[in-house]
């Protein structure tokens, strides 16, 4: 890559620098790839193009034109059927639901956490532990389904 030159007034642009300097400092845009490809015979790493039909930023890499995924993009999300979540996607916005009863079983264990929406913040999502909930029985009382009738 030839780097970057200041133009003053007057330069005379001759081949060399119009391939070197020119074409390696501007975003080229074609209406697709087929049109790029035959557009650029010799790409130089470092050089960028927009693709109008698929709303693409691209760059070469010295061997091969890549898409530009700017930074914190999403290009996966997978969930796994064991975990209770379901939905992903690949691009645009991840949406995702929480199914409990497609989790797996377990033995809940005093320090294991567990997720709740605070009511009294927004719903906001909280976690506290088994024994932070078995702390909350008063002494003597045991843990147990209890039903008020009005």
């Amino acid at each position: 890559m030839a780097g970057f030159k200041v133009w003053t007034t007057g330069d005379l642009v001759n081949a060399s620098d119009f391939n070197s300097y020119l074409q390696e400092q501007v975003i080229m845009r074609f209406a697709n790839a087929t049109a790029r490809d035959s557009a650029v015979s010799s790409a130089e790493e470092g050089m960028f193009c927009f693709l109008a039909d698929s709303n693409t930023l691209q760059f070469y890499d010295g061997s091969s034109w890549t898409s530009f995924i700017g930074e914190g993009d999403i290009t996966s999300i997978v969930t796994a059927s064991t975990s209770g979540l379901s939905g992903g996607t690949t691009s645009g916005v991840a949406t995702l639901s929480i199914a409990p009863a497609q989790a797996t079983s377990g033995t809940v264990a005093s320090t294991d956490i567990i997720l709740f929406g605070d009511a009294d913040d927004s719903n906001n999502l909280k976690k506290t532990t088994v024994a932070d909930i078995t702390s909350l029985v008063p002494a003597g009382a045991s843990v147990g389904l209890i039903l008020a009738l009005g």
